[in-house]
């Protein structure tokens, strides 16, 4: 029985408005980068479970798009997070300790390429930046810096002041404010003249980027997460073009407790994120490399936590040898989880090379890179 032409148009029409949404939806105005340091699979299963004492309790886990991502560097099987994120912002591997930075010739020459948060830059949009660890750290210095050596930080707070490209990152929230202020004097001046004369407002209070279009909030203390990125995605949403913001929370394991505790922290922040940051956002987490965090023991019925204290209490008992949670202390070389809702999100799937995700998050935007 043929089928009628009103049927089959509509049929069309049907399909037509389809693809144009799922075109239209895979454009991003705003994508935000969720970086764990160390944040390896293990890492994460132990944190949910200590958490919450349940298993795949964490907000990451329902996100509906997920991949696994290899984490070699250029020159080992083993990244440290310089060459770890360098993967991620430019989409170039690179040797351990280079910052958004390739080889390029004898005696340690290296070529500067560019990151995901320049091209935004470029474009007008505004850019964030946040970590818990040191401002000028390689995860962070990786967005906007080009270094051969993470530990140059006085060449590193050079950049982030006189940029590549537009007016450099707009918003800045971290540690090392003595290192700073150290780095600054040996240029005869104050980091809070530098600062000033760049355009941005200097403080330690996180609450000032939501008064201060652009705002440098350095610190040698914790602050509240859930606060500062809020404050941060109100300030930059203002923008109609978009942002784009990178937030990294260390989740190195040496600590044990310490570490898995920011694993709680920084889901809350992507739950919290994602409630507000508008169904035009592309959120997307992952790990830089994994960590020789391994959980061995543990009974269900009695919280974790007062499992491996009673363990931790034993004698003779050393981080290493705890039977619910052990660490060898050191960064591993597994592949690590990529976890994305929101428009592009669709792209995370499968096993993949860490330089990937630099191409999703750049035809996220609706981008594609530079010749």
């Amino acid at each position: 029985m043929p089928i009628p032409k009103k049927a089959v148009a509509l049929t069309v029409a049907v399909l037509l408005t389809g693809a144009a949404g799922m075109s239209h939806a895979q454009e991003a105005r705003n994508v935000i980068v969720f970086l764990g340091d160390a944040g390896g699979i293990p890492t994460l299963n132990a944190g949910g479970i200590l958490a919450n004492d349940k298993p795949q309790s964490l907000f990451i886990h329902s996100m509906p798009y997920i991949a696994l991502s290899d984490t070699s560097s250029a020159n080992q099987w083993v990244t440290d997070s310089g060459a770890g994120m360098t993967a991620i912002m430019t989409g170039h591997k690179t040797n351990n300790s280079m910052v958004s930075a390739i080889p390029s010739g004898p005696n340690g020459a290296v070529t500067p390429v560019k990151t995901l948060l320049e091209y935004a830059e470029q474009r007008g949009l505004s850019t964030g930046v946040m970590t818990n660890m040191k401002i000028w750290d390689a995860t962070p210095a990786a967005t906007y810096a080009h270094v051969a050596a993470r530990k140059d930080k006085d060449s590193i707070f050079q950049q982030m002041l006189k940029p590549r490209f537009g007016n450099g990152v707009d918003i800045l929230i971290g540690k090392g404010r003595a290192d700073a202020a150290a780095s600054f004097a040996g240029r005869q001046t104050t980091a809070e003249k530098a600062f000033a004369d760049a355009g941005y407002r200097y403080g330690e209070d996180p609450s000032i980027v939501r008064e201060a279009g652009r705002a440098a909030v350095l610190r040698d203390a914790d602050f509240a997460p859930i606060p500062a990125v809020e404050a941060t995605i109100a300030q930059l949403a203002r923008n109609p073009k978009g942002y784009f913001l990178m937030v990294e929370w260390d989740m190195h394991t040496d600590d044990p407790k310490k570490g898995l505790r920011h694993v709680k922290e920084m889901d809350d922040m992507i739950r919290r994120v994602h409630e507000i940051a508008g169904k035009d956002t592309l959120i997307l987490f992952t790990a830089d490399h994994s960590f020789g965090l391994r959980m061995g023991g543990g009974k269900r019925g009695a919280p974790l936590a007062e499992q491996y204290d009673a363990e931790a209490a034993k004698p003779g008992v050393t981080t290493a040898s705890n039977s619910v949670i052990s660490v060898e202390d050191g960064h591993t070389g597994e592949e690590v989880l990529v976890a994305a809702t929101g428009p592009g999100a669709d792209k995370v799937h499968g096993f993949m090379p860490n330089t990937r995700l630099f191409d999703i998050l750049l035809s996220a935007f609706g981008w594609k890179r530079d010749q």
